[in-house]
């Protein structure tokens, strides 16, 4: 998959993860990158970006002192698995937080479970909510996409697409103008308050 340069822009997220160390597979420091996430959806768009965003001022938010300790975080959607874009959130949500429902790991003498870490249908005032499994903290997400319009091009180019009319020349710019929408969003626009929010979930 060849990847946009952009994405090496994209500020990471650094977690730790116990289990990692525990079983010998490094020192349990994981950083995940954008390009992670658009490998594991096959794509990027203002979804994945969106999400990505959200994690990482969540969970700045909830260790503002130290690494988020990953397996150890509640994953709270609003709408159903399959509901709209809700699953591509929670792939994107599970590969940094390591938050899954009854198919994750069941863990090692009671410890390193990450089952029931992962919740649909929540009612989470936002998009996206996390809480810590030990300290009950939680934090809402907003994601805003409409602070960052797409280019007034793409509507045509992707209803020419859409009716079987566009041409490979078109196509192609399609592309670029969906990748330059998510650039901006990621990289332009990365500690924008307006595009992306907190705030306490008690």
């Amino acid at each position: 998959m060849s990847l946009p340069a952009f994405f090496d822009q994209v500020p990471p997220i650094t977690v730790f993860d116990p289990l990692t160390r525990f079983l010998g597979a490094g020192d349990g420091t994981l950083t995940y990158r954008y390009a992670d996430a658009a490998r594991l959806a096959g794509h990027s768009c203002p979804t994945i970006a969106g999400t990505w965003l959200m994690l990482r001022v969540g969970l700045a938010r909830l260790w503002p002192d130290s690494l988020p300790q990953r397996g150890t975080i509640h994953v709270h959607l609003p709408g159903d698995e399959d509901e709209g874009t809700t699953g591509v959130m929670a792939a994107v949500a599970s590969l940094v937080t390591g938050a899954r429902q009854l198919d994750g790991f069941k863990g090692i003498a009671g410890r390193f479970d990450r089952r029931h870490l992962l919740h649909f249908g929540a009612s989470v005032p936002g998009a996206l909510g996390l809480r810590r499994a030990d300290t009950r903290r939680g934090v809402a997400l907003r994601f805003d996409p409409t602070v960052v319009p797409s280019e007034p091009a793409m509507r045509d180019l992707l209803q020419r697409w859409a009716d079987g009319e566009a041409d490979a020349g078109e196509e192609a710019r399609l592309g670029e103008l969906w990748q330059e929408r998510v650039r901006r969003i990621l990289v332009d626009h990365t500690d924008n308050p307006a595009l992306t929010s907190a705030t306490d979930w008690p």
